[in-house]
């Protein structure tokens, strides 16, 4: 779906004129801020009574003592950036860099220190601590953690996590208008969303099809969320069903001691949040944030946004509830949910037709919705921990595609209705035998339930056919176990194993996973990790009908394996300079097991599909493989600026079970990404920031099968040249955008502005390569050229 938004561009520098008027008056002051929090321990999740919090270089020094529960709080602290030091005896130290202190908005810290193994006489702290070290203390390799504040640095990341992960290493998109994640050449179908640690279904807005994992516009607010991991590769025993890579995402709880609120409008929507606590005496909070789109808005009052198209249109709503108690452990009661629709309206002038597409129209409509509880207990033992999280998630899609015959009357050519409500549980118990050794063990289930329709022209017959049709249930079984072996300060081992069933068809995987990190010197890490993993195909895909004659069908997918894989990484990480380090990892992904068209003599196969539900009988007997090399140089936030250098080149690979290798559609075999930003600090107490940030991506072309013109016409239809699949690359993609933001720090409030130019050389990159039956020639569709951004946030 490609729409063009027209923008106002006259808002954003007025406001900008009429704040720069009257700031140098306002800012003589000199604002402070509460920063407050709790510290725990990680493996045991008991409260450190007594762990001190101080906030290095400050004069007089600030800092506190964590009470009998683990809070502290920390009053009267000028705005600004600050870098936290935590200690506790016995523990190791940590350093949070450049926080950044804010009006309108306490600062909320929720820590977790890990016990050292051994008491040493000095811990010197090197390098940033906390920014390269990811949340889930199982993980050793493929894994960056994100903070809520870089997807608000990160140029054209629209505050969403999925569009700033593609400056990592080995990570792309196959389409602007999409924010799917394709990792290493493998298919963005096998990504893995968590929330809360539960699967989750597709969170995006205007999802790209059954089975995808993007869409146009994050459902994830990141006014709630918190701190998240970004897997690659090799994953932790605790994730399964997962074949390419892990957001494990984390919601932050609302300020529990003072009521906050923050409005927002951008070209993303119009949104509002509120946050604070139940009762004064009582550590429990709220949280909420609700979105509205911004075009619907801008429609109703006279703009007109799109032409021959539907205004998108789109809501959502994020809320945690959170509910400690002294002794019975703590409740969370955590939810998203939102809605889209949009669609393609049909020219009704045939004198106008200049292709195929012009006499054809398009709607599709969006409903997901995820409510879970998680419930943690500490033992009175101090070294064990129990979570249980459960959730329930409903997951709509629809979509209809008409044509128009010379009468301008409407036919369906095709219909999509699937829809799936799921209960899940994920239990497991964590037990710290001391600092050396810690086991966790755990199950999940997901039980769904399911109505599937699909509907469209059989090209065989040139009639329309029945694709799915199916009500019913049926469920995914995990469980897993994983050993963390502290052998040493320098030598740590995480091992353990994951196990599935797919309970539609017996489909059964035991998967061992091991990760090790060795740390010869201070500053430099050697990382090693492996495992097999598996991921099931949507339940449509199983339960499609292949049609032996216009009434008499099969269905040949239903007792197709999991897809599986092994992965295969090694690391080197070298902390050269305060606050910048070198990261490399080569690996290897060998896929088996991978579904593949045997039947109808095409090569198709899995691993080159979005989304989408198969049409023909597949076959378990494909192979894959993926690897490649990896470059990171990062400088993280410090001295007012950053930059993050990254470079990838890879193969993707895959046969038909044939000896013969094809490149997968995602084998762009390079890519390099450049990004980088300042902050200036200005007024006469430097309380207010003026930030420029760019990003520059560059990476090989989509893989397209060469088009055999001659025979598309005569079938009337695309014809791709036998034997030569995906062997042609689209043109090189080259995009570079650039992004700015004020903010005005007040006494009790704070309003900033952002404004971005994505695709500032308005270069036209292709997608892919197409036929057009309707001038019968091969065209070129292309992504977004030019595109301004523009936000406002209130934050009191």
């Amino acid at each position: 779906m490609s729409e063009k938004v027209k923008m106002n561009r006259c808002l954003l520098p007025i406001l900008a004129l009429f704040f720069f008027t009257f700031q140098s008056d306002v800012l003589a002051q000199k604002y402070t801020q509460t920063i407050r929090g709790r510290i725990l321990d990680r493996d045991n999740q008991m409260p450190l009574f007594g762990a001190s919090v101080v906030l290095d270089g400050t004069n007089p020094l600030l800092g506190s003592v964590a009470d009998e529960q683990g809070y502290f709080i920390l009053q009267q602290v000028p705005v600004g950036r600050y870098n936290i030091r935590v200690s506790y005896l016995g523990y190791e130290d940590i350093m949070l860099q450049q926080v950044q202190v804010l009006a309108g908005k306490e600062l909320v810290l929720n820590i977790e220190m890990i016990e050292r193994i051994r008491e040493i006489e000095a811990i010197a702290i090197q390098g940033n601590h906390e920014k390269d070290k990811p949340l889930n203390e199982m993980a050793t390799v493929s894994v960056r953690t994100f903070h809520v504040e870089e997807t608000q640095r990160y140029a054209a990341s629209f505050n969403d996590p999925a569009r700033m992960a593609v400056s990592f290493a080995g990570v792309s998109t196959s389409n602007d208008a999409s924010n799917e994640i394709i990792v290493r050449g493998n298919s963005a179908r096998g990504m893995l969303w968590r929330v809360e640690g539960v699967e989750i279904p597709n969170p995006n807005h205007f999802s790209n099809g059954e089975g995808g994992s993007g869409g146009g516009i994050s459902i994830l607010s990141s006014q709630v969320l918190g701190s998240s991991d970004f897997f690659t590769g090799a994953f932790p025993a605790e994730y399964g069903n997962a074949l390419s890579g892990v957001f494990d995402i984390r919601f932050r709880k609302g300020n529990y001691d003072k009521r906050e609120y923050s409005v927002q409008l951008g070209v993303l929507g119009l949104q509002a949040s509120l946050e604070g606590p139940f009762t004064k005496k009582y550590n429990g909070s709220y949280l909420l944030n609700y979105r509205y789109s911004t075009l619907v808005l801008l429609n109703a009052i006279g703009l007109k946004i799109v032409n021959n198209a539907l205004v998108p249109e789109f809501q959502d709503l994020s809320f945690v509830f959170h509910f400690p108690t002294r002794k019975a452990g703590s409740f969370t009661f955590w939810g998203m949910g939102g809605l889209s629709k949009a669609g393609e309206i049909a020219i009704k002038d045939s004198t106008k037709w200049e292709r195929r597409s012009d006499r054809f129209e398009d709607y599709n409509n969006q409903a997901v919705g995820v409510a879970g509880l998680t419930y943690t207990y500490a033992f009175r033992n101090q070294k064990t921990y129990l979570k249980n999280v459960l959730s329930f998630s409903a997951d709509h899609l629809g979509y209809r595609l008409d044509s128009l015959d010379q009468q301008y009357e409407s036919h369906t050519a095709y219909k999509d209705e699937f829809t799936y409500y799921t209960a899940r549980t994920h239990f497991f118990v964590n037990h710290k035998f001391n600092p050396r050794h810690i086991l966790r063990a755990g199950f999940f289930y997901n039980h769904y339930f399911y109505q599937l329709y699909s509907q469209g022209l059989i090209f065989d017959s040139g009639q329309q056919g029945v694709f799915v049709n199916e009500n019913g249930h049926t469920g995914l079984l995990q469980s897993y176990a994983q050993w963390k072996f502290r052998i040493s300060d320098r030598l740590e081992l995480n091992t353990g194993f994951h196990q599935l069933i797919f309970l539609l068809n017996k489909q059964f995987s035991f998967e061992p996973r091991i990760g090790m990190q060795w740390k010869p010197a201070q500053r430099h890490a050697l990382n090693l990790g492996a495992g097999m993993h598996s991921r099931m195909e949507p339940v449509s895909n199983y339960l499609s009908r292949m049609y032996l004659d216009s009434l008499h069908y099969v269905q040949a997918n239903r007792n197709l394996d999991l897809t599986r894989s092994v992965h295969v990484v090694a690391g080197y990480d070298w902390a050269f300079w305060e606050q910048m380090r070198l990261k490399a990892e080569v690996y290897f992904q060998y896929i088996y097991s991978v579904p593949v068209d045997t039947i109808t003599g095409s090569t198709e196969c899995m691993l080159n599909l979005s989304a989408g539900t198969v049409r023909s009988p597949y076959h378990n007997e494909g192979l894959g493989r993926n690897y490649g090399l990896e470059i990171t140089l990062e400088k993280f936030f410090s001295k007012n600026y950053f930059f993050l250098l990254t470079g990838s080149v890879f193969q993707s690979e895959y046969n038909m079970g044939d000896g013969i290798w094809y490149s997968t559609r995602f084998n762009g075999n390079y890519m390099l990404n450049a990004l980088g930003g300042y902050e200036l600090r200005f007024g006469k107490s430097k309380q207010s920031s003026w930030g420029i940030n760019a990003r520059i991506i560059w990476r090989g072309g989509n893989r397209y099968s060469p088009i055999d013109t001659i025979a598309s016409i005569a079938a009337g239809r695309e014809i791709s040249i036998q034997g030569l699949t995906y062997s042609e690359r689209v043109p090189d993609y080259f995009r570079m955008d650039v992004s700015t933001h004020l903010r005005f720090n007040f006494k009790k409030w704070a309003f900033s502005i952002a404004a971005e130019v994505q695709n500032v050389t308005n270069r036209l990159n292709v997608n892919r390569y197409f036929y057009d039956p309707y001038t019968k020639e091969v065209r070129a569709a292309t992504m977004f050229g030019i595109m301004p951004v523009f936000n406002f946030k209130f934050e009191f």
